[in-house]
């Protein structure tokens, strides 16, 4: 091979590298930009719900009935449930997974009703953003109040297919100083299956 083949090469790899780390650079900024909405959607939906929680004008129920109508879009409770109830979910037919949906929405919605009564001015800042994959986000949080941080890791997702009147990134989680709510119900449920019947659960749901 002669110095001119040799140059012809050395710069044929060169603008192979260079096409490589532009490639690499872009997918990085493409993944930070991707982040950086996904957060900001996430604090404004936030602040949207700290003026619902404001509104003294508004009664519990219509209040509560708007913060969740607000973050629905934002959370994928059908993959929630299904997760939670584990291998059971395939038992049920289709009206049954319908209806454990429902009922484990309620359930969250009664969770929740009772740490919003106690709202009391507390603050929401996210302090990191991590994605250990291409379809995964988490923000990890810190609920501020005058006293104490309480640690709050929202779990996102993003479906292959956009679902209707869903947001492009969905939660499946929220862990909570290090407690994940998927998990701890999880847990329970299938404790609780051990000895009893789904049925019996959802009859158990529709209770509380």
């Amino acid at each position: 091979m002669n110095n001119i083949e040799k140059n012809k090469l050395r710069n044929k790899m060169k603008k192979i590298i260079l096409l490589i780390v532009s490639l690499f650079i872009l997918s990085q900024n493409l993944v930070a930009s991707e982040q950086t909405i996904l957060k900001d959607h996430f604090l404004n939906k936030i602040e949207e719900v700290i003026v619902i929680v404001k509104d003294k004008t508004l009664e519990k129920t219509l209040r509560n009935s708007k913060i969740v109508k607000s973050l629905t879009p934002m959370f994928d409770f059908t993959l929630m449930a299904k997760l939670s109830l584990g291998k059971k979910w395939k038992t049920l037919n289709s009206s049954d997974k319908k209806e454990f949906v429902h009922l484990y929405v309620e359930r969250m919605k009664q969770s929740y009703s009772s740490k919003l009564d106690a709202y009391s001015d507390e603050k929401i800042e996210v302090t990191k953003v991590k994605q250990p994959k291409k379809n995964r986000i988490e923000l990890v949080t810190n609920l501020i109040s005058k006293d104490n941080k309480l640690e709050i890791s929202y779990k996102f997702y993003k479906p292959k297919n956009l679902k209707m009147d869903k947001d492009s990134w969905l939660i499946y989680d929220v862990v909570i100083l290090g407690v994940s709510i998927l998990k701890t119900d999880k847990a329970q449920f299938r404790e609780y299956l051990q000895t009893k019947t789904i049925n019996d659960l959802m009859t158990q749901l529709q209770s509380k």
